[in-house]
């Protein structure tokens, strides 16, 4: 409790500190397309000796075949299980060697591989980082094995009611849309998928126009071009698999699932816009408002004054398509009808009342403090940086972001709250 409580003034005492710089995180950044028509996002940090490369992909799981789901996912977690010339456990011992990590990952709208290292050893790390990326062995041994792994990490999900509750408000959310979807895929699709099918999705995706690098650290621009033109300068050109987004629809239901745990858990969800909306950072800042934290609405209302649950949060991830609104609790089952009630009626307060002004400060210093702090590493920098860049937003939206939660008003919250609480809802309960 008291950790939380000094996490939360840090972040309030950050976001003040900072208000008035515009351009911080994007200061120094260049953004340059090479010779060969790649993408560079290029920022400067000092005085630590450590550079961070982290290369995106526009595909993430969504462009997954649906009787193959898990598929991207797969290929991210082979590119380290072993290339042509070295097997996964000389690349683990290699990157250990001079300090540094190297790793991939897989969203439902993006993919990245990322290199972390010293400026010492970053000639060494670049060879490595680009013998993962262009020439991935996936061994079949080693697809087995992962394969097996991944399953047994989707079997074992529902030992935790919350993700019980999530899936099922994915399933009523989305219908067919592929954010439904567990990017790891499920048991049965996991088995379609063969050796031959990674390879493809491979050759598909990893080139040009569908990726981008992001280099941060103690190292100039020109010094990391002359770095990419050694290393990245032969990148074929691909037409990687498009996604399909069916126009969701949603109705008002209210499923019940029993399963065999202590507790019960309550789920309400909207389906709200994207990150591309122009009510984005309204939703992100009604999301600190409700949920985050434990001097929000709902902690305070429901667990802290009505003593209704144990565990009170709400979640708006960002998406390049339509999103979701989340509001959850951990409770008793005799407590569900009292805590839909209160949840409602803090639902209707939002559409029917302004945000006490002073409040409204407090939840942007939240909103800023919580982010500044992600940035503290030359790593993280580098990273928002493309984030935003996939997202469609550009990397200049780094800044943006905290200018736009400046300009919030008391009525762009509540106009919020009424446009996108006062429609369909799904709300979910798994009971013992």
């Amino acid at each position: 409790m008291k950790g939380r409580t000094l996490c939360m003034i840090s972040a309030v005492l950050m976001g003040t500190f900072v208000t008035g710089d515009a351009s911080m995180l994007t200061s120094g950044v260049s953004r340059v397309k090479l010779d060969n028509g790649l993408v560079l996002i290029h920022k400067k940090t000092g005085p630590l000796p450590i550079i961070s490369v982290n290369i995106f992909l526009m595909t993430g799981s969504t462009s997954d075949p649906q009787e193959k789901l898990g598929l991207m996912n797969l290929v991210q977690t082979l590119l380290t299980k072993g290339t042509r010339t070295r097997s996964s456990e000389q690349i683990a011992v290699e990157i250990e060697s001079i300090g540094g990590s190297l790793g991939a990952g897989c969203s439902e709208d993006y993919s990245s591989v990322g290199l972390t290292i010293t400026k010492k050893h970053l000639a060494k790390g670049m060879e490595l980082l680009a013998d993962v990326f262009f020439n991935p062995a996936f061994p079949e041994e080693e697809l087995t094995k992962e394969k097996y792994m991944t399953d047994i990490s989707i079997k074992t999900r529902h030992d935790r009611i919350f993700n019980v509750a999530f899936d099922l408000m994915m399933e009523n959310l989305y219908g067919s849309h592929p954010y439904k979807n567990l990017v790891q895929g499920s048991t049965m699709t996991l088995q379609n998928i063969t050796r031959e099918d990674v390879v493809n999705r491979h050759r598909q995706t990893f080139g040009l126009p569908n990726i981008l690098i992001t280099v941060s650290g103690n190292i100039g621009l020109s010094e990391t071009k002359k770095l990419l033109k050694k290393y990245f300068s032969d990148i074929q050109n691909v037409s990687p698999p498009q996604p399909f987004y069916p126009a969701p629809e949603i109705k008002n239901t209210n499923p019940v699932q029993k399963k065999k745990f202590e507790q019960a858990y309550l789920m309400t969800g909207f389906r709200v816009p994207s990150v591309n909306s122009p009510d984005y950072i309204k939703l992100k800042l009604l999301n600190a408002w409700l949920g985050g934290g434990m001097s929000s609405l709902l902690f305070q209302e429901l667990r802290e004054k009505a003593g209704l649950g144990y565990e009170v949060h709400s979640f708006y991830p960002t998406r390049k398509e339509e999103s979701h609104f989340v509001i959850y609790i951990g409770l008793d089952e005799t407590s569900i009808p009292v805590a839909k009630e209160k949840i409602s009626a803090l639902l209707e307060d939002l559409k029917n009342k302004t945000i006490d002004a002073e409040k409204l400060r407090e939840i942007k210093n939240y909103l800023r403090g919580t982010y500044l702090l992600d940035h503290q590493t030359s790593g993280r920098q580098g990273w928002y940086l493309g984030w935003w860049e996939v997202l469609g937003k550009g990397y200049g939206y780094d800044d943006e972001y905290l200018s736009e939660i400046e300009k919030l008003t008391e009525k762009d919250l509540q106009d919020a709250a009424r446009k996108y609480f006062d429609g369909e809802r799904v709300v979910v309960e798994v009971i013992p």
